[in-house]
């Protein structure tokens, strides 16, 4: 992404080209690491597997939190949360991800128990063979986003995922030869939001597939080949580079909004804000805030500037009457500049997610009449729905 300079006289620091690309290449290949952009390498490019059977639909579950089948769901995830901490572990992790055109990604990935995971895209896919250090999130204090791992999972994200969705075991399958126990979470409306293949001896994930509002297939990743237990450690990476960024603590990022930094809290969509870190840059500041509903997962990065009327490789869309950018062909990254200050927006989620994430983020424009007279009809149609 290239940023320009705004004339003399505005008082506001826009970032410089050189430092604003390198922090849109770091963002976007380190989500391609921890499987916000996922896709499919070595025989899982359609997101099926003779190895990982989906489940039979079956009925939507009851939400209450006593039901016996919210109850083993949660209780499978909880397992699985623990296991992302305790089990080591090594293998490959594949994925695919195509809410627009479809992306690919390859990681190989390390976990020792009670340790970091180390995740390393392999050189014959063409990027950095550079190792990125991530780790699972954990509580209040969880890292973000983009260091849960391709298939991480937290004891925060499940308390989010029992508190947004409806769960239940739905049966038994097969990934990377290992077998597994299957947890399906559905929406409140019993529409199927996901399913998790879970490792039958240590309950680590080994499969996830999502589902959009629709039942639409929109991301499936999974391990390729897994090799699970102490002597699993071999031939690991080295630490790497140290971060790039800090963590931010609540009183910080109340700091920075006193400030007038506008960063957002809780978005739409059930969307919580687990965590936010920042970059200081030769082009200033950069604020990375995650968020997630357990499930679906959105990063957006907020710097003082704004965006030219061209960006090369970004092509200018129209979402819920705003004009913003889209990273071609995914979609899974959008960009635009308000007040001040440029938005870039990295996805795992829904369509429908998305839009309502873009909509509700400050913006220049104002929507169209059309499409507030669309979103008006749509608020008049849900309160005389039954």
């Amino acid at each position: 992404m290239r940023y320009v300079s705004r004339p003399a006289g505005t008082g506001l620091c826009p970032g410089s080209d050189p430092a604003a690309l390198l922090i849109t290449t770091a963002v976007v290949v380190g989500l391609v690491v921890s499987g916000i952009v996922l896709a499919s390498w070595r025989g899982l490019a359609t997101g099926e597997s003779a190895l990982a059977q989906r489940p039979a639909a079956g009925r939507p579950p009851r939400t209450s939190p006593r039901d016996p089948a919210q109850a083993a769901g949660l209780k499978l995830l909880s397992q699985a949360a623990r296991a992302c901490q305790s089990v080591s572990y090594q293998g490959v992790e594949t994925g695919w991800w195509a809410p627009g055109g479809g992306d690919m990604s390859v990681v190989d990935v390390w976990h020792s128990h009670g340790g970091q995971a180390l995740t390393q895209i392999p050189t014959a896919v063409g990027w950095s063979s550079q190792p990125h250090r991530s780790g699972p999130l954990a509580g209040a204090s969880a890292p973000n986003l983009d260091e849960a791992g391709v298939l991480g999972m937290s004891t925060r994200l499940v308390s989010l995922l029992g508190t947004n969705y409806a769960l239940a075991v739905a049966g038994r399958g097969r990934v990377a030869d290992r077998p597994a126990r299957i947890v399906a979470v559905r929406r409140r409306d019993g529409s199927l939001a996901a399913w998790f293949w879970l490792d039958s001896a240590t309950n680590l994930p080994l499969r996830r597939e999502m589902f959009d509002t629709h039942a639409h297939l929109i991301s499936n990743v999974a391990f390729a080949e897994v090799r699970i237990g102490a002597h699993a450690m071999t031939a690991a990476p080295g630490p790497g580079a140290r971060a790039w960024r800090d963590s931010l603590a609540p009183a910080q990022l109340a700091g920075l909004r006193a400030r007038g930094w506008p960063l957002p809290g809780p978005l739409p969509a059930n969307l919580t804000l687990l965590g936010a870190k920042e970059a200081r840059t030769p082009s200033g500041t950069v604020i990375d805030l995650g968020y997630s509903d357990g499930l679906s997962v959105v990063s957006i990065f907020v710097q003082r500037g704004y965006l030219p009327d061209r960006l090369t490789g970004w092509s200018p869309v129209a979402m819920r009457g705003h004009r913003v950018y889209a990273d071609d062909p995914d979609d899974l990254s959008y960009a635009w500049s308000a007040q001040g200050y440029v938005y870039t927006l990295i996805a795992a989620a829904p369509r429908d997610t998305i839009s309502q994430v873009v909509g509700a983020l400050p913006h220049d424009d104002k929507p169209g009449l059309l499409t507030r007279m669309k979103h008006g009809l749509h608020r008049l149609l849900s309160w005389v729905s039954p």
